[in-house]
């Protein structure tokens, strides 16, 4: 029996006096120990060597956040003296009531990290602590009994609503607490093409932010704010809602980092060190430039912060189709108050005509996506119509013309509106130049081509003659939008038309007679556009000043610059040398592979 004796006075039970616990050994350990009692007392008969039984059993119970803390070396999860020391300095700040004190003084050792996030908290000194988050009644969806305490397992929406109720009554009535009812639930994508174990860890990881919780709440609120740490700096950081918004189907921040915007706050270090910043009425946020919740969250010099991001958004550009946002989110607010409130944000840092001006450009951008997109329907219905696209949908699940997989023109279809129309859409709203052009319309053009290709190689007459005729206007299949010049300025040669120098832009193709005719069409498109209520008065009249100016917009009345004519003469250097040394250097030995054709008959 002395080793059995020797294990028990090995047992030690730390701390327990002081805490008032009491430590219970659970069934299993005790059923071990009367399991090796009972091979020691049957010790066998043979004259062989007995053979020693040691039991080691470790129980640790943590002090008091507050005690001094024993030397912990050889005792698994003691955290370092050093981490300790630190730990104990942040939770002699923190307003820890006596239901939260066990918590405290448990997980410092079983899980330090998490311990140490909430003690550097703003929740820590306000009394926020562990109960006041995890308390739970014994008939709640998520009770759990927790060594004698009743813990809520998920602190929900509604948790944080008891304190936060002005911020979860704005997130609820947005479009991020609508994510997991729209864009999971009834998604078309999911509920057609994808196993539905794998959305779990796609689609609804990001759109869980919208989590609708047994409790009734609604709301994911660490989606943004980190567990325990709950920081504004952590919200703030445009890495965090990069976590949703990234990838081809909305790179939000990837346009966000390609933009002036994104350069301009990268470029200064101390900018990340500012996001914590308190918000002042009456004053800009401290950064050289805007991140994500500036935009769309953050407090302005005229308004104040806002858990609805969009009451700032006048867009709806992630549909299939382009359409100003409705009262149905936002708080109730038309489009046009949204637009005031977006157009507010930006006013901190440009002057007025440079914010009306690229918005327009914006707008009539994000708009013609929709003409790229109606084109690509009717390709699809005239080859449904004729037989070649063989589903033209599933019933109640996925239409026709939105999402559809197993005909080409269907899955480059989605992909019009699902990727490239929203890179487009974005990238031309939020400043992103390459996102609206090389991963924006250049992707939404070789889309287009590849349907009418499919078609043609499939006998659609119409895709055959599309093909044949080598005239580069046919790449303009859809109606257009223009605004004479450029919000970025005058530019005397960009657009020029006149005798001393032409762009080749389809709109200087046909002479004065085609340029005005493209004008025409340009104004009597935006013109409609305004009559349907998609553009506003001022918006319109602003559209007036410029077309009636389009002549000194488009550069044409300013002289070429000296250096015009040095640049056109490099040039005609460059286009030599590649003449010389590309097409036109032949080498004399060749590589492996030479073509022979078979001799006819």
């Amino acid at each position: 029996m002395k080793p059995i004796e020797s294990a028990l006075r090995r047992l030690r039970v730390r701390g327990a006096s002081r805490m008032g616990t009491v430590i219970r050994v659970t069934g299993i350990l005790l059923v071990l120990v009367a399991a090796l009692l009972a091979a020691c007392e049957q010790q066998p008969a043979s004259p062989a060597p007995p053979v020693p039984v040691t039991i080691v059993v470790t129980v640790v119970v943590p002090p008091r956040h507050d005690e001094e803390t024993p030397d912990e070396a050889g005792v698994a999860g003691a955290a370092p003296a050093t981490w300790r020391g630190r730990l104990d300095e942040l939770l002699a700040e923190a307003d820890i009531g006596p239901e939260s004190e066990t918590c405290v003084s448990c997980h410092s050792i079983m899980s330090p990290r998490m311990v140490e996030l909430w003690a550097k908290s703003e929740h820590a000194p306000e009394g926020a602590d562990c109960m006041a988050c995890h308390s739970a009644e014994r008939d709640d969806w998520d009770y759990y009994e927790h060594y004698n305490e009743a813990v809520a397992t998920n602190p929900t929406a509604g948790d944080c609503a008891t304190c936060h109720e002005t911020e979860y009554d704005e997130f609820s009535r947005s479009k991020h607490s609508a994510l997991s009812m729209i864009f999971v639930a009834t998604s078309f994508d999911r509920n057609v093409f994808e196993p539905t174990l794998t959305t779990k860890h796609g689609c609804q990881q990001c759109h869980n932010i919208g989590h609708f919780w047994p409790d009734g709440s609604v709301g994911e609120c660490d989606a943004c704010q980190r567990k325990h740490a709950c920081d504004v700096a952590g919200a703030r950081n445009p890495d965090t809602c990069g976590e949703g918004h990234l990838g081809p189907d909305h790179p939000h921040i990837e346009i966000w980092e390609e933009s002036k915007h994104g350069k301009v706050f990268m470029s200064n270090p101390e900018n990340w060190e500012l996001l914590g910043y308190d918000q002042v009425a009456g004053e800009p946020p401290p950064f050289d430039a805007p991140t994500c919740t500036t935009c769309h969250m953050d407090a302005t010099v005229t308004m104040s912060a806002t858990h609805d991001v969009g009451s700032r958004m006048a867009w709806e550009t992630q549909s299939p189709w382009t359409i100003r946002t409705t009262e149905a989110w936002g708080g109730g607010l038309s489009w046009e108050e949204k637009r005031l409130n977006e157009t507010k944000v930006c006013l901190q840092c440009h002057a007025q005509p440079f914010v009306d001006r690229y918005l327009l450009e914006g707008d009539l951008m994000a708009l013609q996506y929709n003409e790229i997109y109606r084109e690509a329907r009717r390709w699809l219905t005239a080859m449904d119509e004729a037989g070649i696209i063989l589903t033209a949908g599933f019933e109640g699940l996925a239409p026709f013309g939105v999402a559809g997989y197993d005909d080409p023109p269907e899955e480059v279809a989605y992909h019009i509106w699902h990727h490239e129309g929203r890179r487009y859409r974005h990238g031309a709203l939020m400043m992103a130049a390459d996102y609206t052009q090389w991963h924006g319309i250049w992707d939404l053009q070789k889309d287009l081509v590849e349907i009418i290709r499919y078609g043609a190689e499939h006998g659609l007459p119409e895709a055959e003659a599309w093909l044949a005729p080598e005239d580069p206007d046919k790449f303009w299949l859809y109606p257009f939008y223009d605004v004479p010049g450029s919000v970025w300025g005058i530019d005397t040669i960009t657009f020029r038309s006149g005798e001393d120098w032409t762009t080749k832009v389809w709109m200087n193709r046909e002479g004065q007679e085609g340029l005005d005719a493209y004008w025409a069409a340009a104004y009597a498109n935006v013109e409609a556009a305004y009559a349907a209520g998609l553009l506003s008065e001022a918006q319109w009249e602003l559209y007036q000043e410029l077309y009636e100016n389009r002549q000194v917009e488009s550069g044409s009345t300013y002289p070429l610059p000296p250096l015009f004519q040095v640049h056109l003469d490099g040039k005609a250097t460059d286009d030599a040398a590649g003449a010389a040394y590309g097409a036109g250097l032949g080498l004399p030995a060749g590589g492996g592979w030479e073509y022979e054709p078979e001799p006819e008959g």
